[in-house]
């Protein structure tokens, strides 16, 4: 077992994490914006190990760029990140200003008639955008249910939670307890979301092509449209140029992610995932280490 960090140095971390956050969150919208773009600008020229990664990732998964592109985008990426970083500080503390800067809705109307028709939907979301404005717009649309994983941070946890909760979302502990509350208000009709790229748990998971790259992928997502019947689409909140807003994007999945076949499956949901991605490639998290769990023989790209 790791050593465990004391309670009093947790707490002092979610202290300093929340007014680092209460910070950020009292930037009027302009200048939170400014201030992300030059911290992040300054920061995607630094030998940083969000750079490596986001560079490793993007030679694995868009191989036909040359290196000096690779590099181009891999420090876009990280500007767009920075701005995620600190408009989500924003918006934890003032939801309303996320959803009212939301300006455009694109391909909503199938998603609509789902809801209409009285089916239970999954939202797969990927790290692409703002998604805590998509979790807005989906609340206040829709009603949310989606499932909330603990930072380790209480203080951290509690804002964030107020955040997401403010519209009347309904979240969920990622526990067995949770999946289960889940699955009923899914199979009552409700519509829920989750971030299908993240790696799991050893348990949790299968290693399934990502870009032509063995990727450690979730089974949650796809066992639960299987379970529920559930109408599965992809979504995310694109950043508009300067201080613009947003634009919430709805696709359909692939339909193979209601496949029998895990694997099938599972394929077409990273297919489908890819396929959100490659409308704004620059607006992904290429920093998150999304191969390091590889299959056995293989060492992780990191």
């Amino acid at each position: 077992m790791g050593r465990k960090t004391h309670p009093r140095v947790q707490r002092a971390k979610g202290q300093a994490a929340i007014i680092a956050l209460r910070l950020l969150g009292a930037l009027p919208f302009a200048v939170n914006r400014a201030l992300a773009s030059f911290i992040g600008t300054l920061l995607s020229l630094l030998p940083t190990q969000a750079l490596t990664i986001s560079k490793t990732n993007l030679a694995l998964c868009y191989p036909a760029l040359s290196e000096a592109e690779q590099t181009r985008l891999a420090r876009k990426s990280l500007v767009e990140s920075a701005k995620n970083t600190f408009e989500i500080a924003l918006f934890w503390r003032r939801p309303a200003q996320g959803l009212n800067r939301i300006v455009a809705v694109d391909g909503d109307a199938p998603l609509r008639q789902a809801v209409q028709d009285g089916k239970p939907i999954m939202i797969l979301a990927p790290h692409l955008g703002c998604w805590e404005v998509l979790n807005f717009w989906l609340a206040t649309e829709f009603g949310l249910h989606a499932m909330f994983a603990p930072s380790g941070l209480p203080e951290v946890d509690q804002l964030v939670r107020q955040g997401r909760e403010h519209f009347g979302s309904t979240m969920y502990p990622t526990t067995a307890r949770g999946v289960a509350g889940l699955v009923r208000a899914m199979k009552k009709g409700a519509l829920t979301a989750i971030l299908p790229d993240q790696v799991p748990d050893r348990r949790s998971g299968r290693h399934i092509p990502f870009y032509g790259q063995p990727a450690y992928t979730g089974t949650l997502a796809c066992k639960l449209v299987r379970q529920t019947g559930a109408v599965t689409f992809m979504a995310w909140a694109r950043r508009l140029p300067g201080t613009q807003g947003y634009e919430i994007r709805v696709r359909p999945a692939d339909p193979a992610v209601a496949n029998d076949d895990l694997d099938t499956a599972l394929a077409a949901m990273n297919r489908s995932i890819e396929h959100l991605i490659d409308e704004s490639p620059d607006q992904y998290l290429w920093s998150y280490k999304r191969f390091r769990r590889p299959p056995d023989g293989l060492k992780a790209p990191y």
